[in-house]
């Protein structure tokens, strides 16, 4: 399997665990979690792979963000601030979304996984907001 269509099929599967989560109210932190990894899926496989100048002026693809975690040899910021930067560059219109999203998955996961239904409502939104824009400039690339 080429690795952008495994992109797609794991932010398809997070979708997936995120839509059934929602279903209920017992499971917010999760919702909001599924959400933001499913949007970070999207936005991998939107950014994705790209061309980057070298030293030597010649270019190198990076095929994703470990690529570009080593190409860029920021070893003081983390993988998720790399790609927050790569969906401001790149995806603009997206990127609040994309980072209240960033936060929110933080929140949830590491200091109180108790959160209310419409904040796990407002998270599994923002991210179909993500996919839609994502799959829509993937469309306009390949039309190209």
């Amino acid at each position: 399997m080429k690795k952008n269509s495994n992109k797609l099929h794991h932010a398809l599967h997070n979708e997936a665990v995120c839509d059934h989560l929602e279903l209920t109210v017992e499971f917010a932190d999760w919702t909001i979690t599924t959400a933001f990894y499913a949007a970070l899926q999207f936005v991998n496989y939107k950014v994705f792979p790209f061309e980057a100048p070298t030293i030597n002026g010649k270019k190198t693809k990076i095929e994703c963000l470990d690529d570009y975690y080593r190409y860029k040899n920021e070893r003081r910021i983390s993988k998720h601030e790399l790609l927050a930067d790569l969906v401001e560059k790149h995806c603009d219109s997206i990127s609040p979304d994309y980072d209240w999203l960033l936060s929110m998955s933080m929140t949830a996961r590491y200091s109180g996984y108790l959160h209310d239904k419409m904040i796990a409502d407002k998270a599994r939104r923002l991210m179909k907001n993500i996919k839609k824009f994502c799959f829509s400039q993937k469309l306009a690339e390949a039309s190209l």
